[in-house]
């Protein structure tokens, strides 16, 4: 039985790093694909769904990112989803949260000049201290968790919020949507990683803006899907109580030339760059999922269909 390998980009580069890991495997690099009744899996960062519906001994999907949406639309084949959980992909996604945090914490946008000179570098514009700046973190997954690490090293106090929550040590934890309101209003910065599933979709709303404490930084590398509309993000950091938004994720992507998020002076748009799959060290994790499925063992993380994720 063989698996298609179907990647967004590099293709060379992920079918020599699979085949690196799995020497005594039929890979097949989509669309060379001459039997389709030998396909058992496919691993791919997207496919069209008629093409997938083409194998009729298809079992497993292994995505090639970290969202999986993509295979959970009407039509496609019901087959075990494999998510993508690459650690290197999560100390992006930590470095990037890092950077916007301490960005606006610490007042890095202010204009300093020659006006400036006469108390230069005696810390006229005093910033709050770590542990005085609660960081928030909206879905607390694999990448959650990497994010709410590299704070707690820094000295931040973290709030995690989650479906069922967590009892990590260092952090305090937030279940359920009963709880919301509260975490959003005892952040000063808050970083969402939740993932595009009906749950999510639309979850921050103008209502849920308005619960923001005053001040805070909204960052969003999750899915752009989680805002209800741009226009109440771009309303809740004009009139507040935002002091601050980053999106990396937006809806649509890429946003429309007249979005209003654009050109913005405290809203900063970066194009879906948090994060990267990076070919080795996705290859290797994908690879290993393969070899628990020849062995007849579960590969996870498995997408459960009742959440979408």
């Amino acid at each position: 039985m063989s698996i298609v390998v179907n990647p967004w980009s590099g293709s060379s580069q992920w079918m020599a790093e699979l085949a690196k890991h799995l020497p005594d495997e039929e890979l097949l690099l989509w669309p060379d694909v001459v039997d389709r009744d030998a396909v058992e899996m496919v691993a791919a960062w997207r496919m069209k769904r008629a093409d997938l519906a083409s194998f009729p001994n298809l079992t497993t999907i292994l995505s090639m990112g970290a969202g999986t949406e993509q295979w959970q639309r009407d039509g496609t084949p019901p087959v075990r989803i494999v998510r993508l959980a690459d650690p290197a992909m999560s100390d992006e996604m930590a470095a990037y949260a890092l950077h916007w945090v301490i960005h606006f914490q610490r007042d890095f946008d202010a204009p300093y000049g020659v006006d400036d000179l006469s108390n230069w570098g005696s810390g006229a514009l005093p910033v709050p201290a770590p542990r005085e700046h609660r960081v928030g973190i909206l879905g607390y997954g694999t990448i959650g968790r990497r994010i709410g690490r590299a704070f707690t090293e820094l000295g931040y106090p973290v709030n995690a919020w989650s479906r069922s929550g967590t009892t990590d040590a260092n952090v305090t934890s937030f279940a359920g949507l009963e709880t919301l309101a509260e975490f959003l209003g005892t952040c000063d910065a808050v970083i969402n990683v939740l993932p595009n599933t009906p749950a999510t979709t639309g979850l921050i709303t103008a209502e849920r803006l308005s619960q923001f404490a005053p001040g805070a930084t909204f960052i969003n590398i999750g899915r752009g899907t989680v805002i209800a509309d741009e226009d109440d993000l771009v309303d809740a950091v004009d009139s507040g109580p935002l002091g601050a938004a980053v999106v990396d994720v937006t809806n649509p992507e890429p946003p429309t030339a007249s979005s209003r998020l654009f050109g913005h002076r405290r809203i900063r748009v970066t194009p879906h760059v948090a994060g990267s799959t990076q070919i080795p060290t996705a290859a290797a994790l994908i690879a290993a999922n393969i070899s628990r499925i020849r062995a007849g063992e579960e590969p996870f993380p498995v997408v459960d269909p009742a959440t979408g994720y």
